[in-house]
């Protein structure tokens, strides 16, 4: 029995000594595996995921609106005309409840404004205490001019806005990659618009 007390104690005291043995080797394997690991992600470059996904013709019409919009506020900034002023607003066409966005100078508005102020003027004179006059009506109808016709008649305004725009381009870099910006934009928007439709926007 003091034998087998005499093993057992050895035993005893020989298994933590060979633990501990064991476990410092095994720290030294972890470290030196992990050095290891280290080095060799420092030697290899790091992996870099593109993720590649079809963008919407939505999206890309939302992508040009605030390009545009960053371009028209730039343009406003640097411009010394005041009349030559662009601005955008969301306009609902009659028979649609479909907004569209419609951005145009301050000339162009204004000068719209008062041939529609005289057309209206007319046909609200029609109608007076003694009834309502036709001809009196149908003249305000004829006063108010289709958008083509009234575009003719600001041609000299828009070819000093477009004057202005070369100005500016050609003296403000920002303006200029904005510009270049938009139609690169627009560009990609068409051919992504005819691959999938056959054809592209007037």
């Amino acid at each position: 029995m003091k034998a087998t007390l005499g093993v057992a104690l050895i035993f005893v005291l020989t298994i933590p000594k060979f633990a501990i043995a064991q476990d410092d080797e095994q720290a030294e394997i972890e470290q030196t595996e992990a050095e290891q690991v280290e080095a060799d992600e420092n030697a290899r470059p790091i992996e870099q995921i593109d993720i590649v996904g079809e963008r919407s013709l939505v999206g890309m019409r939302y992508q040009i609106r605030i390009a545009e919009s960053t371009l028209y506020n730039l343009f406003n900034e640097l411009n010394k005309v005041e009349k030559y002023h662009i601005r955008c607003r969301n306009i609902r066409r009659t028979g649609t409840y479909i907004p569209t966005r419609s951005c145009e100078p301050k000339f162009y508005k204004d000068f719209r404004q008062e041939a529609a102020r005289f057309g209206l003027s007319e046909m609200r004179s029609a109608f007076n205490n003694g009834g309502f006059d036709q001809a009196i009506f149908q003249r305000g109808l004829d006063l108010l001019e289709p958008e083509s016709e009234l575009r003719a008649q600001v041609v000299g305004d828009y070819e000093g806005m477009q004057q202005e725009m070369f100005r500016i381009a050609t003296e403000n870099e920002d303006y200029l990659q904005q510009l270049l910006r938009v139609g690169e934009l627009k560009s990609e928007y068409d051919a992504a618009r005819a691959e999938r439709f056959g054809k592209t926007e007037d």
